[in-house]
């Protein structure tokens, strides 16, 4: 039988070529020494292999629950009107405290389902009848329409607005009507352009 003689020079040879340089010799073991097959028990030749493994950075914690779901006061209104008097941050979400408002001739029942006709006007039309507030949380990309009177016989100036522009109304232009969907947020907003 041919005698296999290994030489080795681990220790001063650069990771890959050890590692290539081990799975040589471990070829050569068990392939018998140039192809001569060895019988009886001193013969067997048992390698073991060790990966190497990098530990890297931990995977993300992920939420099992999910964004909060913020409390809404308005659940079951389509539209609300009245005057934004605060706003809060819950959960990263904005929520109006709303001040609800009455259309004259108009009772809240319907308001509540069909809205109110927001239109150019030097009238009166909304009064403050209430000392309760109610939290409506914003939709997100919810749209905010700001309605400027020009003159009682023209046609409101429109431009976009947002949810910081609303807290700042002017007195007469401060009356909101709100557009819910079926969770109680508020999806969409437009002031009265009051003259």
């Amino acid at each position: 039988m041919k005698e296999c003689v290994v030489m080795t020079a681990l220790a001063t040879a650069a990771p890959r070529a050890a590692a290539g340089l081990c799975l040589v010799a471990a070829t050569t073991l068990l392939a018998g020494c140039g192809g001569t097959t060895a019988t009886g028990p001193d013969s067997v030749v048992t390698v073991t292999v060790t990966p190497t493994v990098t530990a890297g950075a931990a995977p993300p914690t992920v939420s099992a629950t999910g964004p909060t779901r913020v409390k809404s006061d308005v659940v079951g209104r389509r539209f609300d009107l009245g005057t934004i008097v605060g706003v809060q941050n819950e959960g990263g979400r904005p929520v109006i405290i709303f001040d609800r408002w009455t259309a004259q001739g108009v009772p809240d029942s319907t308001l509540a389902t069909n809205g109110v006709p927001i239109h150019v006007h030097s009238d009166a039309p909304y009064r403050n009848q209430n000392t309760t507030t109610y939290r409506v949380p914003v939709a997100t990309g919810a749209v905010f329409t700001y309605r400027h009177c020009v003159a009682v016989d023209q046609p409101p100036v429109l431009k976009s607005s947002n949810l910081d522009e609303f807290t700042r109304l002017p007195a007469p232009e401060k009356v909101v009507l709100l557009t819910i969907d079926p969770r109680g947020q508020a999806v969409k907003a437009e002031n009265d352009p009051a003259c």
